[in-house]
């Protein structure tokens, strides 16, 4: 959504929101991302639903990306999709783009006929998982 990486990893609640602490996910999207999301407001319309690519057993994985769905759903009157949801594990972080690759992610969960999506993660490097997400609805 936005490439701030190092901003991001630099936060000092990074560590702890990866880790899965929703405050400190918060903490991390309303420092980091709100001030982006204000200046592109107009790509926003109401109605929208951001979804974000999570497991879901999603405690202790990374509360990023779902915080920062729900933070945009908020600001923007959308909604979030928490029903579409990861059914494996890719192991991405640390990978080579081959690793990457080859473990594709994989989805499962009803897809809204006629919504409009928008597609949230904390860091995109390849892009692999948000493709595989954007194929799946």
């Amino acid at each position: 959504m936005f490439r701030q990486d190092s901003a991001l990893k630099a936060h000092t609640a990074y560590k702890l929101a990866k880790a899965g602490d929703p405050h400190a996910a918060l903490e991390l999207v309303l420092d980091v991302a709100v001030a982006w999301l204000h200046e592109h407001r107009n790509r926003f319309t109401p109605g929208l639903v951001y979804v974000a690519p999570h497991a879901q057993e999603a405690t202790g994985d990374n509360a990023i990306p779902q915080t920062l769905a729900a933070v945009c759903a908020a600001l923007f009157q959308g909604r979030v999709d928490t029903g579409i949801v990861q059914t494996d594990r890719v192991y991405h972080t640390g990978a080579d783009p081959m690793e990457r690759m080859a473990a594709r992610a994989q989805f499962e969960g009803a897809v809204l006929a006629d919504a409009r999506y928008v597609l949230v993660d904390d860091v995109t490097n390849l892009g692999g998982t948000l493709a595989e997400l954007n194929n799946y609805i």
